[in-house]
C-alpha cells in the first residue's frame, strides 16, 4: 500500500509511506522522491492530511446519549449504545478508550462495570475503539472538594469499601481518580497498587 501527500510529525513536508501486504513500514520519503508502484498496490492520497497513531482516551463519561454509570448488560439498548461508542471514537481517530464512570450508588457502578467487562469480553465484529479498561472517577472523594459529584454517593476511602465497590470486577479497572488525603491508615493505594491500578 503507498499512501501519499500525508503530513508526518517530525517530518516536513508531505510525505509518501509505502507499507507492505503484512502491515510493516518499509520506507517514508518526500513526495519529491516518490517513487510510485505499478504493481496495482493499494494508493491513498491523503491531499495534506496527517497520519498518525490513534489516540487513547482516558477519560471520556459517555457519547452518543449514553452515561457510562447507566450501561447494565441487562439491557441490550445501552450495551449497543456502548458499541455505537466505539464506533464513533474509531471514525474520530481513537484507538483505545477508558470508559469513566463518576460517583454513583455502589450498585450502579458495580452494574457499569459488570456491563463493561461484557463488552469487553465481546468486542465488536466491526472497526471500533477497544476498551481497555475503566477509569473510576469517584466515590472516594474529598467531600470538600467534590465538585459535581453527588454528597449522597461518595464513600470513605477505606480497602473494604474499595473491595465492595469493585467487587468481582477489579481486573479492568486501570484509573482511579480518589482523594488520598482520605486514606487515613495509608493502606489503600499499596492495595490499589497490588491490583495494578
Amino acid at each position: 500500500m503507498q499512501i501519499l501527500n500525508a503530513r508526518l510529525s517530525g517530518y516536513n513536508g508531505l510525505q509518501q509511506v509505502v507499507i507492505d501486504p503484512h502491515s510493516i513500514l518499509l520506507a517514508i520519503r518526500p513526495m519529491a522522491d516518490a517513487m510510485l508502484s505499478t504493481t496495482g498496490e493499494p494508493i491513498l492520497d491523503f491531499q495534506g492530511d496527517w497520519l498518525s497513531p490513534g489516540g487513547l482516551d482516558v477519560q471520556i463519561n459517555g457519547g452518543l446519549g449514553l452515561a457510562f454509570p447507566d450501561l447494565d448488560d441487562g439491557q441490550p439498548k445501552t450495551m449497543e449504545q456502548l458499541q455505537a461508542v466505539c464506533q464513533l471514537l474509531w471514525q474520530q481517530g481513537v484507538d483505545g478508550f477508558l470508559p469513566t464512570i463518576v460517583t454513583s450508588s455502589t450498585p450502579q457502578i458495580q452494574r457499569s462495570l459488570r456491563a463493561i467487562a461484557t463488552a469487553i469480553s465481546h468486542p465488536p465484529a466491526t472497526p471500533a475503539a477497544q476498551i481497555l479498561g475503566v477509569h473510576l472517577e469517584g466515590p472516594c472523594l474529598n467531600p470538600a472538594k467534590r465538585g459535581a459529584h453527588p454528597q449522597e454517593h461518595l464513600l470513605p476511602l477505606t480497602v473494604e469499601h474499595i473491595k465492595r465497590i469493585l467487587g468481582d470486577d477489579a481486573a479492568i479497572v486501570k484509573v482511579i481518580t480518589l482523594a488520598p488525603e482520605l486514606d487515613s491508615t495509608g493502606e489503600v493505594i499499596p492495595y490499589l497498587r497490588s491490583l495494578g491500578i
